[in-house]
């Protein structure tokens, strides 16, 4: 399957059409304090948060756009990393996903829109993103 968030050639991080913005968001430096979204195999940089969209004080989410349309990436639980990401297109569509299996040492993998699987074995399924809404409104 296409990863719909890094399109067919895993080692391009331009976006596929899924989700906007990203065409010139840099690899994440360690060093860097902005908001990073895991995009396949590599991890990019958004830059500092510029909104708070739960009224608690702390800036938490970068909008992107390009022509398509816009998207929102969201550090939901606020340790740095995205894990949320909301998409409107100009076209009326619309998606939202979220971070699965966050768990600690884990690798990232790509956005889904498949149904998350159990695995076998003592390896713990691999974060990833999957799809929890979508639409045209």
């Amino acid at each position: 399957m296409t990863d719909p968030l890094v399109g067919a050639d895993s080692f391009d991080h331009h976006p596929a059409p899924d989700v906007c913005g990203l065409q010139d968001a840099p690899l994440a430096e360690p060093s860097s304090l902005g908001l990073h979204v895991p995009v396949g195999e590599d991890v990019l940089d958004l830059g500092s948060p510029e909104a708070d969209l739960d009224g608690d004080g702390f800036m938490e989410a970068v909008t992107l756009g390009d022509d398509r349309g816009l998207t929102v990436y969201t550090d939901a639980d606020g340790d740095g990393t995205v894990d949320h990401v909301s998409t409107v297109r100009f076209d009326g569509s619309y998606d939202s996903w979220r971070l699965a299996n966050p768990a600690e040492g884990v690798p990232f993998g790509g956005f889904t829109n498949e149904a998350r699987g159990d695995t076998t074995g003592d390896f713990p399924s691999p974060a990833r993103w999957e799809r929890i809404d979508h639409g045209h409104i």
